[in-house]
C-alpha cells in the first residue's frame, strides 16, 4: 500500500460571475476546475480536490475552503505566491495549510452563512454585484415577518430545487435576517454575522439597498436563491404572509416561486469545530 500524501487546505474567495459554479463539469468552466488545472501546472501530478460547499453558475464566495493532497509542496509562502500567479485575477487564495490526514473541508464544516445583496438605485456597474430593485414596491414588514418562518422551519422541500444528491431536505437555520446597508462598500466587506447593520425599520428611500443573512448547518440545492425569490415575493403580495407559512410547514410547492439571480448571492463564512478546517 502506498504512503498516504500530505493533504493541504486553501482558503480562497472568488467572484463567480463567468463560471458555472464550483464543483468541475464537462464543457463548461467551474472554480474547481480552473484550479485544479492550476495546482495539476504547478505540482505536476493529478489532483483530487474537495470544496467546502459547491455554489451555483453565477455565485460568489467571500470565504471558501478546499482540499487536496500533495507531497510536492515544500515552501507554502512560495507556493501560495506561485498559484496566486497562475489563477486567473477573479480567484484569490488566502492561505495555504498544512493540514491532518482526516481534515475535510467538506464534511467537517459545522455551518455555512449566505449573503444577498439588493440595492435600490439604478447603476450600471453595480448589475454584477447586486439585484437591482428599485422600481419595484416592496413591503419590507410582511417579508420579515416571513424570514421569522424560516427559523421555526426544518423540512425545506418548498424552498429548494429537486436534486438526487441529498437524502434528506431537513437543515436547522441558526440565523435570517435582513438588515439596511448604506453603501456599495458593505457588499465586498468581508462578513461579520455578530457586526449587525441598521434593521429594516430604519429603511429609507435614500438608503443604498439591504443584505440578507442566513446561516444554517446545511443548505440544499438552489436554497437560498429560491428563499429570496420567494421572500420578495411576499414583499410584492403575490403570497401572502400565511400563504407561505402553510406552504413551507407542508413541504409543498409555491404557485408562484422565483429563483432570485445568482449576482447579488455571497458565500461568505464558513465554520470549523476549532475554526480552522484542520482536524
Amino acid at each position: 500500500m502506498e504512503p498516504k500524501q500530505q493533504r493541504w487546505v486553501i482558503h480562497l474567495s472568488y467572484f463567480g460571475n463567468k463560471y458555472s459554479g464550483w464543483q468541475v463539469q464537462p464543457n463548461s468552466e467551474t472554480v474547481q476546475g480552473v484550479i485544479n488545472a492550476a495546482l495539476r501546472k504547478l505540482l505536476r501530478h493529478p489532483i483530487a480536490s474537495m470544496g467546502c460547499g459547491r455554489t451555483d453558475t453565477g455565485v460568489h464566495a467571500k470565504q471558501f475552503y478546499m482540499h487536496f493532497d500533495s507531497d510536492s509542496i515544500t515552501d507554502i509562502e512560495n507556493f501560495k505566491f506561485r498559484l496566486n500567479c497562475v489563477l486567473p485575477e477573479d480567484i484569490a487564495v488566502h492561505e495555504v495549510l498544512k493540514a491532518k490526514e482526516r481534515t475535510n473541508t467538506r464534511f467537517n464544516a459545522t455551518s455555512r452563512s449566505y449573503e444577498y445583496f439588493i440595492h435600490f438605485h439604478k447603476n450600471a456597474f453595480l448589475s454584477r454585484y447586486s439585484l437591482f430593485q428599485g422600481f419595484y414596491p416592496i413591503n419590507w414588514s410582511d417579508i420579515e415577518a416571513a424570514s421569522e418562518i424560516l427559523l421555526q422551519v426544518k423540512d425545506f422541500t418548498s424552498l429548494c430545487l429537486p436534486s438526487e444528491d441529498f437524502k434528506t431536505n431537513i437543515c436547522h437555520i441558526e440565523h435570517a435576517r435582513w438588515d439596511v446597508i448604506d453603501s456599495f462598500e458593505k457588499v465586498l466587506k468581508p462578513f461579520e454575522k455578530d457586526c449587525l447593520y441598521p434593521s429594516l425599520t430604519t429603511l429609507q428611500t435614500q438608503d443604498f439597498g439591504v443584505r440578507f443573512t442566513i446561516t444554517s448547518n446545511r443548505f440544499l440545492r438552489g436554497m437560498v436563491r429560491t428563499i429570496v425569490g420567494t421572500l420578495l415575493m411576499v414583499g410584492k403580495g403575490k403570497i401572502s404572509v400565511q400563504e407561505f407559512k402553510d406552504t413551507v410547514a407542508n413541504q409543498a410547492k409555491f404557485r408562484m416561486q422565483l429563483s432570485a439571480p445568482p449576482q447579488g448571492l455571497y458565500l461568505s463564512q464558513v465554520k470549523y469545530p476549532d475554526g480552522y478546517p484542520i482536524q
